[in-house]
Formats: structure tokens, sequence, C-alpha cells
């Protein structure tokens, strides 16, 4: 099975650091407003995307961010549920995210033969591969503009 592993901030939405966002949220479709009028927006395609996905990958996150303020918008969002064992920490370590879904995964009784990286950055990647050499990068919005030519990108692997 192949594990599909996405960051958040700058991938799946406008936002740069969505840990700052303040709760009560409003949401207007895939537009999420905080309590001082701070928005969020997902990138066009999402939605479908996960759909997409989820039929084919196991999907997770591993995301610079804090848990207890991103869940919420990803549950206000409906898509808190796309998700398998995702890491949303105050920290920067993303192989030690990925490593960590990978071994649930496995105690969970997944046999993952491949795991998919999308960022918007590559910061991560290189700490990421030496911890797992076969990794398969995608530089969102540099190898893929859109999330219908990311898909059309992971219908080819």
């Amino acid at each position: 099975m192949k594990l599909l592993v996405l960051d958040l901030d700058g991938t799946l939405w406008d936002h740069e650091d969505a840990s700052r966002l303040v709760p009560p949220f409003r949401v207007y479709g895939d537009r999420v407003v905080d309590a001082y009028g701070e928005e969020l927006n997902l990138f066009p395609g999402v939605r479908e995307f996960l759909e997409w996905a989820g039929e084919r990958f196991l999907i997770s996150i591993a995301s610079w961010n804090l848990e207890e303020f991103v869940r919420p918008v990803l549950e206000a969002l409906n898509l808190w549920d796309y998700f398998i064992f995702p890491k949303i920490e105050g920290h920067p370590d993303k192989a030690a995210m990925i490593e960590r879904t990978m071994a649930e995964l496995r105690a969970a009784g997944y046999d993952v033969d491949e795991v998919i990286y999308v960022d918007d950055r590559t910061i991560h990647v290189d700490e990421i591969m030496e911890i797992i050499p076969n990794l398969r990068f995608i530089h969102m919005w540099v190898d893929v503009g859109s999330f219908e030519e990311l898909k059309k990108m992971l219908e080819v692997l």
C-alpha cells in the first residue's frame, strides 16, 4: 500500500501558520474565518483530491503546527476523517513524524511499500530521505501547479 503524506500550511491551504487561528471558527465553504477575522482558504480542488486519493492511498499529515489549534480547523472543514495517524506537532522534525506514522500503520496491520510526501517547501526532504531513502517527494506549486495536476502525477506512480 502507498502512503501519501501531506503538509498543511501552504500546501492544502493558503495560510502560513494555521496554529495562529483563534476559535470560534466560521466556515464558508472552503474558507475558515477565525474569531479575529483572519482567513484560511483551501486551495481549489483539495476536497475532490482528498476524495480521489482516499480511494487509492493511505493519507496522513506531517505538519509543523500545533494539533490543538489545527485539528479544529480540519474538523470545521470536514477534512479530519481523510487522514490516518496524522502528525501535527510543534517542531520541524517531519522525518520523525513520518517514521512514527509508518510504525503505527505497521502495528495496525498495514503494509506500506511506498511513501509519497507532498510539501510546498523542500527544507525537510533531505532529513526525511535519510530515514526513508525510497521516498518520492512532490514539490507542491513547483512540480505541480494544482491538485488536478497532482492527481494526474499520482495516477502514473
